[in-house]
């Protein structure tokens, strides 16, 4: 292996180890990604059931996945265009969220329950969106990485080809879910602004 190359995986090593312990540090003010996961999990404390239909399933669907079929540069490349219109999309909801005012509403009950749902509704955005980047960032360094010489690896990469697949199957299944869990939130809002002009035209 030459030593550009050599050189080149241990910048790549390293700097996402860095750039990982400084996202999810505890008093992260500028990225708080910690935050965000936290919160975003808290949403099935209630059910937690939930957690392996979003966490648990996807797993077992993705390392099926893994075993049939290798993701190449050409998966990589078509998902990036996907999760690009999947990010628009979930900053074209953030912006309808961030339009919503519910001050005039007059049921304390009702407003602190549309309240929880747009701030899980927000969560989800937060976190689909991280995610949606992260697998973006991770397929540019599976191709750059899919291009080196396996001849000169000294051990079989068939195994890490296979758990590499398996990583971006992974996030993108939850991602697809957690749309899911978007789509279904806002929903739930629309009916409550609906219920809402309803009340005030009578």
């Amino acid at each position: 292996m030459e030593i550009k190359t050599i050189v080149g995986l241990s910048l790549i090593a390293f700097s996402s180890l860095m750039i990982f312990i400084c996202m999810m540090r505890k008093k992260e003010d500028f990225f708080n990604i910690r935050k965000t996961i936290c919160d975003h999990l808290q949403i099935f404390k209630h059910c937690p059931s939930k957690y392996w239909i979003f966490y648990g399933l996807p797993l077992l669907f993705s390392v099926g996945l893994a075993l049939i079929y290798e993701a190449g540069s050409g998966f990589y490349t078509e998902l990036s265009v996907i999760l690009g219109i999947i990010l628009s999309m979930l900053f074209a909801i953030l912006s309808i969220l961030t339009s919503q005012d519910y001050s005039t509403v007059n049921d304390e009950i009702q407003k602190s329950k549309v309240k929880r749902v747009l701030k899980n509704t927000t969560n989800a955005i937060v976190f689909d969106s991280i995610l949606s980047l992260f697998l973006m960032l991770y397929g540019l360094v599976i191709v750059v990485l899919s291009g080196i010489n396996t001849i000169e690896i000294p051990f079989n990469t068939d195994i890490l080809k296979i758990v590499a697949s398996c990583i971006a199957y992974y996030i993108f299944t939850i991602i697809l879910l957690n749309l899911l869990f978007i789509v279904k939130q806002m929903s739930k809002i629309i009916e409550f602004n609906i219920e809402v002009k309803k009340d005030k035209n009578k």
